[in-house]
């Protein structure tokens, strides 16, 4: 419960990885149908696009897949 009479904290935690973070899926999972490995930022200006303004939130990691050559694998 709040109360008025005392401070309140409050910490927020993101999980952010750093510029150039690669996010690798296991290679059993990779298939033509599911996403291969990406660059963390360039998913991340690609959501916040103007393209991407229109696209379902689930969908947008399936678009940017298929707009990206894989990073590796």
């Amino acid at each position: 419960m709040i109360r008025e009479d005392k401070d309140r904290f409050s910490i927020v935690a993101f999980v952010f990885p750093n510029k150039g973070t690669i996010i690798k899926t296991p290679k059993e999972l990779i298939d033509e149908q599911h996403p291969r490995d990406f660059d963390f930022m360039k998913f991340f200006f690609f959501a916040f696009s103007n393209p991407a303004r229109h696209i379902d939130s689930g969908q947008l990691l399936y678009d940017f897949a298929a707009l990206s050559p894989p990073v590796s694998n």
